[in-house]
């Protein structure tokens, strides 16, 4: 999948997600400082998936998931960052794609919450 995530993105979830083999355009790398409106533009652009602990994204009048790869909000907070990474691991496996394309997605500690706005076709 492709994916693109948010600077305030742990970056051993950025890993996590790069060993597996995704292609994960990461804003710390190049992009740092851009406004979240730049970040869903980019994303709208290269139909990637984003991920951010920006809660900020799961407002859908502003950012719709269905006109991007999808987005996934991490909603993990008062946590170490290894344990932040250990929760998302264990939610996001139990992600396939057809849940994540063009849906908004909430990762936290209880689980996961899917808004769906694509349905796939079969």
């Amino acid at each position: 999948m492709r994916f693109l995530t948010d600077e305030n993105l742990f970056e051993p979830i950025v890993e996590y997600l790069r060993d597996l083999g995704h292609d994960v355009l990461n804003i710390r790398d190049n992009l740092s400082g851009i406004k979240d409106d730049e970040v869903y533009k980019i994303a709208c652009e290269q139909n990637r998936i984003i991920i951010t602990m920006d809660k900020d994204f799961s407002k859908i009048f502003r950012f719709h998931p269905k006109y991007c790869g999808g987005i996934i909000v991490v909603k993990i907070y008062r946590h170490t960052i290894k344990e932040t990474c250990e929760i998302f691991k264990k939610f996001f496996i139990m992600l396939k794609e057809k849940d994540i394309f063009g849906n908004l997605i909430v990762i936290s500690p209880n689980g996961i919450r899917i808004k769906r706005f694509h349905e796939e076709i079969e």
